[in-house]
């Protein structure tokens, strides 16, 4: 079974993923954690793990839209293989930003959608269905073994805030010898870009200071590009490639 865990404090957000995770999982068992006062999505997310009874969990952000078809079944096939899997994320990780790695170290497809509405989609690297030696990836969408957080939890006395805890989860779950990868054939929207304030500028302090003391933060940052769409339907069509028909028991996606 699975478990998905939102930690939100919108009642409108919160509705919305909720009815999404509902026709994706239709007849499949699961269920939904929500925490609605988290003190930070570290601390959110652990509490939310303890209460849950599934074998694979799912964190999720509560502005999402999962396009493709059978994402349970896609899933639960990588989680079978890996420990840890995301949508986007780097093999190499050496700054604050996993997509500060640039080419070729970026894996992984989103779609981001602005305040007017617009559509953008970005393709970071999808040469197949599974991207594996990840060192890192985004939070918007991470999913896991129950046994993982026996040997990797998340570290809610550094990262106190809403910033990092992916990170800082991913890359700790690298270094420990856990297997985490990318699906490229999980498309997902994502109603956000992130947010660069000062406030992130203190965490990503804190996440050099733990795990790469002494380093500079890098000057020169990648900066990804997207092409414009007007509705889903164009956004999976250029999602590369379809992965579904790369599997015989699924229908085409």
């Amino acid at each position: 079974m699975f478990s998905v865990i939102i930690c939100s404090i919108d009642a409108k957000r919160f509705a919305a993923v909720k009815a999404m995770y509902q026709r994706a999982f239709q007849s499949q068992p699961w269920e939904l954690i929500h925490i609605g006062d988290a003190r930070s999505l570290a601390e959110g997310y652990t509490r939310g793990i303890a209460q849950s009874s599934g074998d694979l969990i799912i964190l999720s952000h509560d502005d999402i839209d999962i396009f493709s078809p059978q994402m349970p079944q896609r899933l639960e096939r990588h989680l079978s293989e890996f420990d840890v899997v995301g949508v986007l994320g780097t093999t190499r990780l050496s700054s604050p930003t996993w997509f500060w790695a640039g080419p070729p170290f970026l894996f992984g497809q989103v779609v981001n959608s602005g305040p007017d509405g617009r559509l953008t989609v970005f393709i970071l690297g999808a040469p197949s269905a599974v991207a594996r030696d990840i060192q890192a990836i985004d939070g918007l969408f991470m999913a896991a073994r129950r046994s993982v957080f026996s040997r990797v939890g998340f570290d809610a006395v550094t990262f106190d805030g809403f910033h990092f805890y992916d990170l800082d989860f991913s890359y700790s779950a690298f270094r420990a010898g856990l297997r985490v990868a990318v699906a490229n054939d999980i498309c997902i929207l994502h109603a956000s870009r992130g947010t660069y304030d000062e406030r992130w500028a203190l965490y990503a302090a804190k996440f050099m200071q733990k795990w790469f003391p002494g380093k500079a933060v890098p000057q020169e940052r990648f900066q990804w590009t997207g092409i414009e769409v007007e509705n889903r339907e164009q956004a999976l069509a250029i999602m590369m490639p379809r992965y579904g028909l790369d599997h015989s028991n699924e229908k085409a996606g």
